[in-house]
């Protein structure tokens, strides 16, 4: 029963978000946010000595509280010991310089050095109204998870910009 509720949401939020006239995006009424992050190793805390990065850059609409993104990485590690990526983690509320608890986790499989992926948050899946206010307000951030660091290997503060 769990599992066609949250695939029925699936469907539901994929539905709205496919929704499209001359190739755009249409929204529903309430407000809506571009959502950014450039990460790095040593935004991390603490940091670590790496050359990984990535990017996250989405999309937010507050009233369905559907989250799509896509999220890039390179050089994740050295082709000689290579590594798996486990999830991608939310955690909040955090300044860039602290750590917060860990809101969302997205387990996600990936064992390429360097990519991209499409990814979303939806249903119950999504924030909650008390989570909304700290995630749009720039007090979220997200983290890349691997075998090797189940912490996080690349850390970016998540920026929302209302459009």
């Amino acid at each position: 029963m769990k599992r066609i509720i949250t695939a029925l949401a699936l469907i539901a939020a994929f539905s709205i978000i496919a929704c499209t006239k001359g190739g755009k995006l249409e929204r529903i009424s309430g407000d809506q946010y571009t959502i950014t992050s450039t990460a790095g190793s040593k935004q991390l805390v603490p940091a670590i000595d790496t050359t990984s990065t990535g990017a996250f850059t989405g999309f937010y609409d507050e009233q369905s509280n559907i989250l799509s993104f896509t999220i890039t990485w390179n050089d994740l590690w050295r082709t000689a010991s290579k590594d798996t990526i486990t999830s991608v983690n939310f955690y909040g509320p955090a300044t860039a310089e602290t750590n917060g608890a860990l809101v969302r986790s997205l387990p996600f499989v990936s064992t390429n050095n360097a990519a991209s992926a499409n990814l979303g948050l939806a249903g119950i899946r999504g924030f909650t109204t008390s989570e909304q206010a700290d995630f749009l307000s720039g007090a979220y951030y997200f983290t890349i998870n691997t075998k090797k660091y189940p912490n996080g290997i690349v850390r970016g503060q998540l920026a929302a910009t209302k459009q």
